[in-house]
C-alpha cells in the first residue's frame, strides 16, 4: 500500500540539471556576496556548563535554562533576572534541597537537571534532577511587573512511600528521561519515558514508560500508577534511548532510538504512542520509522552513496508544515508533521556517521497505519499467526486471532518511507 508524498530532504550540496533550455545563471563567487565590513551584535548568553535543557514561557517572554546544579531565568535579551540552586545535593547553597525530607544520610552530590517542562494550563514549571533517585520539583512563576520570578518550590516526594523496591515519586534516570505533562480531567499528568539499566532498576526501580499523577498536597506521586518496564533479562544489553516526545490530540508520542530487537546488534528508530484518554498502559503501541535514500539515478560517489539508511534519530519536532511542503507530502496546513533529523549509524551502533536527512512523517498517516495494524491483529476474518511483538516489554504472545506478521507501507520518490506495526500491549 503506496504513500505518495515526497519524505527526505538529504542534507548537502547537490548538483543542479537544467534541461529545456540552454541559459543558466552566472556563476558568483561566494565571497563576492559578503559585507564583511558589517558588523553583527546578537545578544547572547554563556552558561557555567553544558546546558542540559531550555523551555520557554511566552506570558512573561522569558527562557528557562538548565545546566547543571543550576536553572537560570533570562529575558529576551538573554540577560540573567534570577538563579535558582538544584545542587550540588546537600549543599548549603540548594535551598530547595532542604524542601524534600529524604531518609538517610545525605551525600554530597551533583544535579543534571534531566527534565525541564512547563505545566501546560498553570504557571508551574516542572523539574527533575538525576540526584536522589529522580526527586522532581514543581516551581511556581510569579510575574511582577515586568520581571518573572521563580516563587514558591514543592518537592514533589514523601519518604512514607518509597522504597528502593518501589518508589513512585523516583522519575528522572541518571541515563536520560524525556517527560510531557497533560491536562487530564483538570489534573495534571506525567507521560514519561526513562533509559534504565539493571543497577539503577535495582535501585528505587525507576520505569521505561510510566503515567504518574502529582498529588494535590505537592508531596509526592499518587500511587499505584501503570507502567512498562523493559524485562529485567534485556535491561543491560537492550537500551531504550528517548530522543523525543510531544503531545497532539488525544495522544502522546515517544521517539527511540533502539536494537531493532533483544538479539540484533543493528539499531533503528521507532515512535510510541499512549493513549490520553485513560491512565492506564493497555494502548500502547510502536511503529517502526524508517528514513532512506534509494535512487536509480547515478551519483556521484564523493557526494553520497546510491542508497543510504538513516537510521538512528538525532533530533525531532512536530509542528504544522506550510502551504507548498504539505502538498508534497499530501497532507494540510492544519495537519501536525513530525519531521526528524536523522543519521546513518556505524555497523552494529548507533553512533552516527557523516551522513544525514531530514524525513517528514504526517501524524495522521502514522497514526492510520497503526490502526491498520490493529484492525488486522485482531480481525475475525484472518487466521494466520502474529506475534504481538515488544518482546523486551512482555513475553511472547499472539495475537487475539493472529494474523500476519507484519504491515509495512513503503513510498519511492527519491527516498523510501515506511512504516511497520511493530507491537502492542492490551
Amino acid at each position: 500500500m503506496g504513500i505518495s508524498f515526497l519524505v527526505c530532504f538529504i542534507l548537502g550540496l547537490l548538483p543542479i540539471r537544467i534541461t529545456g533550455k540552454t541559459w543558466k545563471c552566472q556563476h558568483i563567487s561566494y565571497n563576492l556576496t559578503r559585507d564583511y565590513t558589517v558588523k553583527y551584535d546578537f545578544p547572547t548568553f554563556r552558561a557555567t556548563s553544558a546546558i542540559q535543557n531550555m523551555v520557554t514561557y511566552e506570558p512573561g517572554n522569558v527562557i528557562f535554562v538548565a545546566v547543571q546544579n543550576k536553572i537560570y531565568t533570562l529575558n529576551s535579551e538573554l540577560k540573567i533576572l534570577s538563579t535558582l540552586v538544584t545542587g550540588p545535593w546537600g549543599s548549603t547553597e540548594c535551598e530547595i534541597c532542604a524542601l524534600c525530607p529524604v531518609k538517610g544520610p545525605v551525600d554530597f552530590q551533583n544535579t543534571d537537571n534531566k527534565v525541564l517542562v512547563m505545566d501546560p494550563v498553570e504557571p508551574w514549571l516542572y523539574s527533575c534532577g538525576s540526584s536522589q533517585h529522580g526527586i522532581c520539583f514543581q516551581h511556581r512563576i510569579e510575574i511582577q511587573g515586568d520581571i518573572v520570578l521563580l516563587g514558591e518550590t514543592s518537592c514533589l516526594y514523601s519518604p512514607e512511600q518509597n522504597r528502593p523496591s518501589e518508589c513512585p515519586d523516583c522519575v528522572a534516570s541518571p541515563l536520560g528521561t524525556t517527560l510531557v505533562v497533560v491536562d487530564m480531567r483538570s489534573a495534571s499528568y506525567f507521560y514519561i519515558g526513562s533509559t534504565i539499566n539493571t543497577t539503577i532498576a535495582d535501585t528505587y526501580s525507576p520505569k521505561s514508560v510510566s503515567i504518574r499523577r502529582p498529588k494535590s498536597t505537592l508531596d509526592g506521586f499518587a500511587y499505584p500508577f501503570h507502567s512498562l518496564t523493559v524485562l529485567p533479562e534485556y535491561q543491560d544489553t537492550y537500551s531504550i534511548h528517548y530522543v523525543y516526545s510531544f503531545q497532539y490530540q488525544k495522544f502522546v508520542y515517544f521517539l527511540t532510538v533502539q536494537r531493532e530487537d533483544p538479539i540484533s546488534n543493528s539499531y533503528h528508530t521507532r515512535i510510541g504512542r499512549l493513549s490520553t484518554e485513560e491512565t492506564e498502559v493497555h494502548r500502547y503501541r510502536e511503529l517502526n520509522l524508517d528514513c532512506r535514500i534509494q535512487s536509480k539515478r547515478k551519483r556521484s560517489l564523493s557526494i553520497m552513496p546510491k542508497d543510504v539508511v538513516f537510521n538512528v534519530l538525532q533530533a525531532a519536532h512536530a509542528t504544522n508544515p506550510g502551504s507548498m511542503l504539505a502538498q508534497a507530502i499530501g497532507t494540510s496546513e492544519r495537519e501536525l508533521v513530525l519531521f526528524g533529523v536523522f543519521a546513518e549509524s556505524h555497523r552494529d551502533s548507533k553512533v552516527p556517521q557523516k551522513y544525514s536527512g531530514v524525513c517528514a512523517f504526517p501524524l495522521h498517516m502514522i497514526n492510520k497505519a497503526i490502526e491498520t495494524g490493529m484492525t488486522k491483529c485482531c480481525s475475525l476474518d484472518v487466521h494466520d499467526k502474529m506475534l504481538r511483538g515488544l518482546t523486551f516489554y512482555q513475553h511472547m504472545e499472539y495475537c487475539p486471532h493472529n494474523v500476519s506478521p507484519h504491515q509495512e507501507f513503503s513510498a519511492f520518490i527519491y527516498t523510501v518511507y515506511y512504516i511497520d506495526f511493530l507491537g502492542v500491549v492490551r
